[in-house]
């Protein structure tokens, strides 16, 4: 039985992160019916469908939330079924869904700007060949304004949903405050709205594990995204696994300047996590930023990768990949051990510490010719690992981590390439090591991370199925390592092998709860009760309530204690 997922993206940068994710997926898929089947239950995440001509349909199972603007060519409805409505800023038209199983609500949208599809969004819609796509260059790096640029995923009508009252800007924001958010969501029209399709999805699924949502962490989306949760919380009692993402770019709100902005940033972000806790099973906020709570100057320095700090199609492909490999162990064929959306939560929220933390190697770094149990060898004391989410990893060095609990997910690893066998070459050597005697790639990683986190507790998910770099994917990423890599994604320095084109890389993934969870949430306490609410007048302005703002300050000091004290595991 399908053990479905519904996912939702609230927010601009979400859905930069989501249309990567769904693009990864979609490049994933085989057609070819004699292939062997994928270890990746794709209807998990999927829905099938049919239009009124009966054409069969694959859409996700999402929900997105944006801004006006941000659809540019791409029509509230999507471009999958056959009536082609108007799409976003075009002129008013009333919205009809094709899809027989959809009750849609009718809609306006207001007159604007008729935007020209990106030259890769043309190509898709004029039916070239996918090889003749792939050849092509896009600059997507210079020539991407929207996530709608470089959609290769097709949506259910349902799927998109657009706040017209608020336009979308690059440089100065509109939806600004947590309250603003949250009134936003209180209103019954909309609430009805989003409630409804959300209903419609859940009723389509035959055993749903529960819900994943990724949102802008920094403005008004916070609020919505609360009173979102709490109602999925209250209604459906769902595993609900949540990721707060942070924009490389620090958002200017209208009529603030820069340290007000940055304020505001730092409330919004604050009264979520504060919030957090109560409707969701766990949390992992995400960021290529190591510090994103009032400073986001710094990028992080990820291995193996070489990206634009400030791009937001990049900063994107990088979070989606995380979120592409370490959501394998609730998403493989049969439900493995463990393999549930509540299971994965429950391992990690012991004790009430409900926040995780994201760490990420990409590509994994192992050579063409090598075999995992010498590359673990080498890495045994290497920094494997690379945090993405913000204030973890910077400086742990007076104060050590006492003990982690880990879900680990890796993908792309070849099981013949695990060791030698005993009468190879070289045979004898790797027989001496400890992990000769694993016979799966998860049963030695099981034991790598044994061996080098002293106290700690790891769950290991392997799949052989690696990560698919196809165009739209920003292949210029996976240039930051020594020498360069195979067509699968492994290093190597000969120059035949590099000869070619990259078409998948191997990729470990993790979520983490250990102690040091602390320190950002003792940062961000530290922040927010530095902000004088009533120098701001957006939150003069919007009537929040002081005493529920102390309290939610309260509750964000109650999180980070949870994370101080001793335990064994």
């Amino acid at each position: 039985m399908v053990r479905e997922v519904l996912t939702l993206q609230l927010g601009n940068y979400a859905n930069y992160v989501g249309t990567h994710w769904w693009n990864i997926q979609e490049s994933s898929f085989n057609y070819d019916p004699t292939a062997e089947p994928s270890d990746i239950e794709h209807t998990v995440l999927y829905r099938e469908g049919e239009t009124r001509q009966r054409q069969p349909t694959f859409t996700p199972r999402l929900l997105m939330l944006d801004l006006g603007g941000t659809l540019r060519h791409l029509p509230r409805t999507g471009d999958l079924y056959e009536e082609e409505l108007a799409p976003d800023g075009d002129t008013p038209y009333m919205q009809h869904t094709t899809d027989e199983s959809d009750i849609g609500a009718v809609e306006v949208i207001k007159q604007g700007e008729r935007y020209e599809p990106h030259p890769f969004q043309a190509d898709l819609s004029a039916g070239l060949a996918s090889d003749t796509i792939a050849a092509k260059d896009y600059d997507f790096r210079n020539t991407v304004h929207s996530w709608s640029d470089y959609a290769y995923a097709r949506y259910h009508p349902r799927s998109i949903n657009i706040i017209e009252r608020y336009a979308y800007s690059p440089t100065e924001a509109q939806f600004d405050t947590f309250p603003n958010g949250r009134g936003l969501w209180q209103e019954v029209d909309f609430q009805e709205n989003l409630t409804d399709r959300i209903r419609q999805y859940i009723e389509e699924c035959d055993e749903c594990q529960g819900f994943q949502t990724l949102f802008d962490c920094t403005d008004a989306f916070t609020g919505l995204t609360i009173g979102l949760l709490e109602h999925l919380h209250d209604e459906y009692g769902k595993a609900s696994i949540v990721f707060p993402l942070f924009s490389p770019r620090s958002p200017t709100f209208k009529g603030a300047d820069e340290a007000t902005s940055d304020s505001i940033r730092v409330v919004n972000t604050g009264l979520a996590f504060a919030h957090l806790h109560e409707h969701c099973s766990l949390f992992a906020p995400l960021a290529t930023m190591a510090q994103c709570w009032r400073t986001m100057e710094t990028p992080r320095p990820l291995p193996g990768l070489s990206y634009d700090p400030h791009s937001l199609y990049q900063t994107s492909a990088i979070l989606a990949s995380f979120l592409e490999t370490v959501s394998i162990r609730y998403r493989l064929r049969g439900g493995i051990s463990g393999g549930h959306l509540a299971g994965l939560c429950s391992d990690l929220s012991a004790y009430g510490r409900r926040m995780a933390a994201g760490v990420l190697t990409m590509p994994f770094p192992m050579d063409a010719t090598q075999d995992l149990i010498d590359c673990l060898d080498q890495l045994e004391s290497k920094q494997v690992l690379a945090p993405i989410t913000p204030g973890t990893g910077i400086d742990t060095s007076d104060q050590p981590t006492r003990g982690i609990v880990q879900s680990v997910c890796v993908r792309g690893l070849p099981e013949q390439r695990l060791k030698r066998p005993p009468t190879a070459k070289g045979a004898q050597r790797q027989q001496r090591m400890a992990g000769y005697r694993c016979n799966s790639v998860s049963e030695m990683l099981q034991l790598f991370f044994s061996c080098t986190l002293p106290v700690s507790m790891s769950h290991v998910t392997a799949t052989r199925s690696p990560i698919p770099v196809r165009q739209p994917f920003p292949v210029e990423l996976l240039h930051g390592g020594p020498g360069g890599l195979s067509f699968d994604g492994f290093r190597t320095d000969d120059p035949f092998a590099q000869v070619a084109p990259l078409a998948s890389i191997p990729t470990l993934a993790a979520l983490q709860s250990s102690t040091d969870l602390g320190r950002p949430l003792e940062a961000l306490h530290r922040e927010v009760k530095r902000v004088r609410l009533a120098r701001i007048p957006r939150f003069v302005e919007c009537d929040l309530d002081t005493t529920e703002y102390d309290e939610a300050l309260e509750q964000l000091l109650v999180l980070k204690e949870q994370y101080d004290e001793n335990y064994s595991i």
